[in-house]
Order: structure tokens, then sequence, then C-alpha cells
């Protein structure tokens, strides 16, 4: 299937790569690009299904109509809006490789106007001392802000996009 230009920019290209981690990675350096990121839906023996991560429709779990109003979520939102943008990797029992198809090439949103509002690209530019100091501090029992206020600290200049829920997923 052609790449179609979105809102989000195109499809992730046609392509072979020797594993499935080379093939993700590619996707993802693909989807950055154009500001939208995809997740793992499904992973088999000879396909991985990679989803938009706006895929699927927003529970309300905190908002049921039979909980007492001071006992509900308030101001909740979701980014899901069951965006159908799919690509699978799919492994050629011949050749070893896997191959990139689309299945769904269109978004149904915009893309994002910030890319430090996905986890995924927060914490992949993160440089290999930094994580260590984080995991050290972590162990040490330091508490999130405080790590985030040190790394913050050590590096005046840096741009440091971490949130202290990011450290907790690092951990």
């Amino acid at each position: 299937m052609a790449s179609i230009l979105t809102s989000c920019g195109p499809a992730p290209p046609v392509a072979i790569y020797s594993d499935i981690q080379t093939g993700f990675t590619a996707i993802q350096a693909h989807a950055r690009a154009y500001s939208y990121t995809l997740r793992q839906r499904d992973i088999r023996l000879f396909r991985a299904l990679f989803i938009c991560d706006r895929a699927g429709k927003y529970d309300p779990k905190g908002k049921q109509s039979d909980v007492d109003a001071s006992k509900r979520r308030k101001n909740t939102r979701s980014k899901k809006c069951d965006c159908q943008m799919r690509v699978t990797l799919i492994k050629d029992r011949a050749s070893e490789q896997w191959e990139v198809k689309v299945l769904e090439a269109t978004h149904n949103h915009a893309a994002s106007a910030d890319i430090t509002a996905y986890l995924a690209y927060r914490i992949a530019s993160l440089p290999a001392e930094t994580r260590v100091t984080i995991s050290s501090l972590a162990k040490a029992g330091v508490l999130n802000a405080q790590i985030l206020s040190a790394l913050r600290e050590e590096a005046p200049g840096a741009n440091i996009s971490l949130l202290s829920k990011d450290i907790s997923n690092l951990v």
C-alpha cells in the first residue's frame, strides 16, 4: 500500500529489515519525524502489529453515574480518538527477513504539537549516564522530585524534558 499523506504525515515506507527490533526502531524513527508514535499491539512468531498510540476509545472508568459526584474523577481526558493507523512487520519464512506492511495509512487526528508529549521519546533521548544516575539515586531512596531537581542542577543549560512519573517508569 502506498503512503498517504495525512495530518500526521505519511505512513512508514514499505521496507525489509533483518530483525524485528531494527524494523520497529526504523518505524518509530519515521513516526517521530512526523510527530506521532506507534505502540506494540501484538507480537506473534511471524508477525508484529503496531498501532497508533491514539488507537482505541476513551473508557471513562472513574466517571460512572452511579458513583457519588464528590468521588468522581474530575477534569480527566484521554489521547485516544479511535485512530485506525496500523503497521505490521511480517517475517518471510524463506529469507528470515521482516517486511513492513501498512494495514491502515491514515490517522484521524493532527500531529502532536510537541514531541516531548511522548514518554518513549523522552526516555529515548536520555544519555546512558543520566539513566545510571537516575537508577543509583532511586536505589538510594531519593524521591522522584529530588532526582529531577538533581538532574536539572547537574546540567543547568540542558533541557531536561523528563517528568517525575517518567523516573518511576525508568526505575
